[in-house]
C-alpha cells in the first residue's frame, strides 16, 4: 500500500511540475542576510522572519490540466495558517473577504503558485515582530516547488536557505525598490510539507492601494532585484525579466477597487518617506 501511495504522489507531482543615505537595495540585502543567518541557526521546522526586526541594524506561465486539481493538491491558505498556529488568520482565509487565486508560473528551476490573499483588521493572532501588533495587514500564501519534480529541502536540512526567495506585494506606479514587503513592515513564515515549500508573506495592508493596481512578485534574489524585474516608470507596470539569470514571476493581485482608500494611502506613503 505504501508503494502505491508513493507512486500516486510521484504522478501528481510530475503533473503539477510540468511547465508549458545608503543604496536601498544594499540595505535590503543586508537585512536579508542577517535574517537568513538567524533562521538557519534555529533549524526549526517552521521558520518565521520579520523584516522590521532588524531595521535598527541597517539604515510564464505554467500549464496545469485543471485549476481545481492544483487547488486540491496544495494545502489551502487556511491550512497553511494553521501550521503556524494562527487560528484567527486561518478563519480569515476561509472567510468571504479572502481571495483564492491558485495561479502558477514556472520560471527557471522553480514553479511558483500564488494560492490566496486576505487583508483586514485584527485578522491574525500573532504579531509581526516580538512586541508589535499591526491592526491592518495583508497576508498572502505562496507555494514553491522544484520544476523538475524533486522535493524542496526541508527547513532542517543543512542546505536549507542557500537559495533565497524574495516575495512581496508591489503597488503599480510606485517604485518597487522603495515600497515593498521590506519597507512595509513585512515578514514571512515558511514551512515545507510533502516536498512543497509554503511561504506566508505579510505586510501592512496593501488593499488601500487597490485603485492603483497591485502585483505579487517572487524571485531568487536577496531583495527586490532590478535585474529580475522590469519596471516601466511611464506606465508603472512591472513584469518579470525573461533574461534574468534565475527565477522571477509576477502575479496580479485581483483586489476589488472598493477597498481602496486614497487618503489613507497618501498618509501611509508620507509615513514611509
Amino acid at each position: 500500500m505504501g508503494n502505491k501511495n508513493n507512486e500516486m504522489d510521484n504522478l501528481l507531482k510530475r503533473a503539477l511540475y510540468k511547465a508549458e543615505s545608503p543604496n536601498p537595495l544594499l540595505v535590503q540585502k543586508v537585512k536579508y542576510e542577517i535574517i537568513k543567518g538567524e533562521s538557519i541557526m534555529e533549524k526549526s521546522t517552521v521558520v518565521k522572519h520579520s523584516f522590521s526586526s532588524v531595521a535598527v541594524l541597517v539604515l510564464a506561465f505554467v500549464l496545469i490540466s485543471s485549476t481545481a486539481f492544483a487547488a486540491w493538491y496544495f494545502l489551502k491558505p487556511s491550512e497553511v495558517a494553521n501550521t503556524f498556529e494562527n487560528k484567527a488568520l486561518s478563519a480569515a482565509f476561509d472567510s468571504e473577504n479572502a481571495i483564492n487565486i491558485n495561479s502558477s508560473i514556472t520560471s527557471g528551476d522553480y514553479t511558483f503558485t500564488l494560492l490566496g490573499v486576505v487583508s483586514g483588521k485584527d485578522i491574525s493572532d500573532l504579531p509581526y515582530s516580538s512586541d508589535t501588533v499591526q491592526n491592518e495587514r495583508t497576508y498572502a500564501v505562496l507555494a514553491i516547488q522544484n520544476a523538475d519534480g524533486t522535493a524542496m529541502l526541508g527547513t532542517q536540512d543543512e542546505n536549507y536557505g542557500q537559495i533565497p526567495f524574495f516575495a512581496s506585494p508591489l503597488v503599480k506606479g510606485l517604485k518597487p525598490w522603495e515600497v515593498n514587503a521590506f519597507t512595509m513592515n513585512g515578514g514571512y513564515s515558511e514551512t515545507v510539507v510533502d516536498g512543497v515549500m509554503y511561504r506566508l508573506v505579510e505586510c501592512d495592508n496593501v488593499a488601500i492601494f487597490a485603485d492603483r493596481g497591485l502585483y505579487f512578485v517572487i524571485s531568487t534574489s536577496l531583495a527586490y532585484d532590478t535585474d529580475a524585474f522590469i519596471y516601466n516608470e511611464q506606465t508603472g507596470e512591472i513584469k518579470a525579466n525573461e533574461d534574468f539569470d534565475g527565477a522571477s514571476a509576477v502575479f496580479e493581485l485581483p483586489l476589488d477597487k472598493k477597498y481602496a482608500d486614497p487618503s489613507k494611502a497618501k498618509q501611509y506613503l508620507d509615513s514611509l518617506s
